[in-house]
């Protein structure tokens, strides 16, 4: 697969058990051909053999964006509190 300019790639990661670390990545087309098939290559070629969890949006209208997380299973599950949990942005 060639580099292309118009496949974008932000990736993060995150914390597992046995100081291993998991990832997101957040593919994103801005060309004119078809994304699906930009994408799946592009999300083949990083997933490599390894496992994944793909994330779809829920409308379905966006195929120009793709979200993978490894190690799903392996995070650390807990109850969910509405009163404390919350997605809140940090400055490093």
């Amino acid at each position: 697969m060639e580099v292309n300019s118009e496949l974008t790639l932000n990736q993060a990661e995150y914390d597992l058990p046995n100081n291993r670390k998991g990832k997101v990545a957040v593919f994103i087309y801005t060309g004119g051909a078809d994304p699906r098939q930009a994408l799946d290559r592009a999300v083949s070629t990083y997933v490599e053999k390894n496992g994944y969890h793909e994330l779809i949006d829920a409308h379905l209208d966006n195929p120009w964006m793709r979200v993978i997380i490894s190690d799903i299973n392996n995070m650390e599950q807990k109850v969910f509190d509405p009163m404390n949990d919350r997605m809140s942005i940090t400055k490093s």
